[in-house]
């Protein structure tokens, strides 16, 4: 009897609880809720991610047949859940013009060491000692190596790592970023045209050298910027290799740098060869893929929520980068409430898109291009989440910037109320970031409400721009519950009467 009785409570309870909170969700009630909350399964997450890194998708870059190929299979994805096309008259696909490269051998890295009367030459492993980028040209150059800091000609800020070394015919050695490390935000708005990769291939160029090592061991597709000059990306050992015997330490040298803000360039003593066999294509396409859920509200329906995540990755170099974490997991996230909220019979009050970017690895094309074009007032989109690398852990965090702190509260309800997992959210000042490398930056120096969610606490390193990031490191579990707390969360923010957020003044 007492067990009846311990039975009979819990269901009454059960019958009564959702009550207290289905009114935060429009006018969905418990069932379609729960139908919701469980439309998607862990089997289905991994069966996307295997077809978005697989060998057919040829890793997804830009312009490429294969990112053609995933395209596709996404807008088919979201058409089949009764998704609508955000652009009517163009379909699924928000097309621009995109140039890029394709990779066709690993290159080679060559240092040649004088050793008296003889050279002694330095073979270095694709991957492991370099990686070729696409923003390098097709051939072989073998020079003398020029350390340049960070490649950078600014007159107008008293800075030029070009002034006082020739570099004619040199390669020339360059660091990542910019030299100035403070926070003020007028010195970083003057030091953001130096940060971009392709400016510091003008810089050689222009001085010019005839070749580019760059000290920052990660593979990028960026395209081809000049189709006669060599690029590839070098691990600091081989830094290091080209400064011994000079009298320098690297680390030294970048500290020196960074701390008195003035070029420290020299001669190595040493030649090295780079090779690369690429093809560049100016005349390029691709397409950002954007679809939507309309609002039932007809004057809410006019606000939009935005979930995006860059579908795009860096193709084969000439290996298969298959980028499951980056950023098959964020697409696959995407797809996951586009499906739950689409197949649940959810009624949202106003207009959700799903957007996947296209061509974000080559400098956030794709986020620039919807929002440049957006059709509508951009005070219109009430709230854009970006979702890149989300797969790891056993946590979530999520942060934006004060103004808009008040989105944070409805994702932490809605994990208290559905999910129940550990979860950082942080807010700080709004500030223009001088690296935005990610899509979500691109709404947020529009001033639009962006926030960046992601998972914490993995106990492994992450495999970031590898022929390695593979499914081996992706935890579907936790992004089976990422989809559960945004799914919730969009039901909450498509329904309410009012979001309300406070004007940015920085």
């Amino acid at each position: 009897m007492k067990q009846l009785l311990i039975t009979l409570i819990l269901l009454l309870f059960s019958l009564l609880s959702p009550a207290q909170y289905v009114d935060e969700y429009g006018n969905n009630d418990h069932e379609v809720l729960i139908r919701a909350l469980h439309s998607v399964s862990e089997e289905d997450i991994s069966r996307w991610m295997h077809t978005m890194i697989s060998p057919d998708m040829r890793g997804r870059l830009a312009g490429d047949i294969g990112y053609d190929m995933a395209a596709d299979w996404a807008a088919g994805k979201l058409e089949s859940w009764g998704l609508q096309p955000f652009f009517p008259e163009k379909g699924f696909f928000q097309k621009f013009d995109q140039p890029y490269t394709l990779i066709k051998d690993k290159g080679r890295l060559e240092i040649h060491i004088p050793a008296g009367d003889e050279t002694i030459t330095k073979h270095y492993q694709y991957g492991d000692d370099y990686w070729p980028w696409g923003i390098s040209g097709s051939g072989e150059v073998t020079a003398e190596v020029v350390y340049t800091g960070h490649g950078i000609s600014a007159p107008e800020l008293g800075y030029d790592d070009y002034a006082g070394i020739d570099v004619e015919g040199r390669i020339v050695i360059t660091e990542l970023g910019i030299p100035y490390s403070g926070s003020n935000q007028d010195s970083l708005m003057m030091w953001q045209p130096y940060v971009d990769h392709a400016n510091k291939v003008k810089f050689a160029l222009e001085n010019g050298a005839a070749g580019l090592i760059f000290a920052y061991h990660v593979a990028s597709p960026r395209p081809t910027a000049d189709p006669d000059f060599i690029f590839l990306a070098a691990s600091d050992q081989v830094v290091r290799d080209l400064l011994a015997g000079t009298g320098k330490d690297l680390q030294e040298v970048r500290e020196h740098i960074k701390t008195t803000l003035t070029p420290m360039s020299f001669n190595t003593g040493k030649k090295a060869t780079l090779a690369l066999s690429s093809e560049y294509y100016p005349d390029g396409t691709t397409a950002n893929v954007v679809a939507m859920i309309e609002g039932s509200d007809p004057e809410l329906r006019e606000e939009y929520l935005i979930i995006g995540a860059h579908l795009d990755h860096l193709g084969m170099m000439p290996v298969l980068f298959p980028g499951a974490l980056d950023n098959a997991s964020g697409c696959a996230l995407a797809l996951g409430i586009a499906k739950a909220l689409a197949t649940s019979e959810v009624e949202l009050k106003r207009t959700l898109i799903i957007l996947l970017f296209g061509a974000e690895e080559v400098g956030l094309v794709g986020a620039r291009q919807f929002v440049d074009r957006f059709p509508h007032p951009r005070e219109q989109i009430k709230m854009m989440i970006n979702l890149d690398m989300v797969g790891r852990g056993n946590a979530f965090f999520a942060v934006t910037a004060d103004p808009w702190s008040n989105l944070l509260e409805v994702l932490e309800r809605n994990n208290d109320q559905w999910v129940h997992r550990p979860f950082m959210t942080r807010s700080s000042h709004w500030q223009q970031p001088i690296r935005p490398r990610t899509d979500g930056m691109v709404f947020y120096m529009e001033k639009i409400p962006a926030i960046t969610f992601g998972t914490r606490g993995a106990t492994t390193p992450t495999l970031y721009h590898v022929p390695e990031d593979t499914m081996d490191q992706i935890n579907v579990e936790i992004m089976r519950d990422v989809i559960k707390v945004l799914t919730m969360s969009m039901i909450e923010l498509g329904n309410m009467p009012n979001i309300t957020l406070e004007p940015i003044n920085p």
